[in-house]
């Protein structure tokens, strides 16, 4: 089954941020590693903010409440549906 690409992008920023917070917790003060950090976080903000807005929710914190679930309604992974 082939990735979405927008599921794609959030989880490669997601594992980039990852990689840039486990550095900066032994170079605190390293202002590369902090631009970096910031450069990166911003791409994970516009990557999962296109996620919610195109596929759907993927936090708890996402979900309208006036929508209600509508993930029920469209097919899960294994049915075919696109992560």
């Amino acid at each position: 089954m082939q990735i979405n690409p927008i599921a794609q992008k959030v989880y490669e920023y997601g594992f980039v941020l990852d990689d840039a917070i486990l550095f900066l917790d032994t170079h605190p003060d390293d202002p590369e590693a902090l631009a970096y950090y910031r450069k990166m976080r911003e791409a994970y903000q516009k990557a999962y903010q296109e996620y919610v807005a195109n596929i759907g929710p993927l936090m708890i914190t996402d979900v309208d409440p006036e929508k209600g679930w509508s993930w029920l309604d469209d097919p899960w992974p294994w049915e075919g549906g696109m992560c």
